[in-house]
């Protein structure tokens, strides 16, 4: 589901912690925060109709992860369910980034925030300008 804010689309779904995603301590393992995220930027693409896959095919170059900066400010228990927030906050000339939140379904501050720098990559494998097509289709509202 895609609301919007003053920052822009904001895609949002809900994920529930798992046993199998619990760390040594009973907590949500950190690593299963960074797939969640990924999970929330693929559904922002499919709202918009995309696919890591099509855009390559569509605007001739594939987005990468540049940086991820994760803050885990709580923790996540065994069957916590937390609403996830995905916009894309910053598109530059070669790069965009992302912000995510995961905030409990009951209310509260949010439980980890991220921000995540993809860039755009030519066919030589170097950084490229993202086409402007792109840019557009990344920030529209569904």
């Amino acid at each position: 589901m895609t609301e919007n804010s003053p920052r822009g689309p904001v895609s949002r779904i809900e994920v529930e912690a798992r046993s199998y995603e619990m760390d040594a301590y009973g907590h949500l393992n950190q690593a299963v925060s960074v797939q969640w995220f990924e999970h929330g930027r693929l559904v922002h693409l499919r709202e918009r109709g995309m696919t890591y896959a099509s855009i390559p095919e569509e605007f001739g170059v594939h987005v990468m992860v540049l940086l991820q900066d994760i803050t885990y400010r709580a923790q996540i228990l065994l069957g916590d369910r937390l609403h996830m927030t995905t916009r894309i906050t910053r598109c530059g000339r070669t790069s965009f980034t992302w912000e995510h939140e995961l905030v409990p379904t009951g209310g509260g501050p949010p439980a980890t925030v991220a921000t995540v720098t993809m860039v755009c990559v030519g066919p030589g494998g170097r950084a490229a300008p993202m086409p402007d097509a792109l840019r557009r289709k990344l920030t529209a509202a569904p």
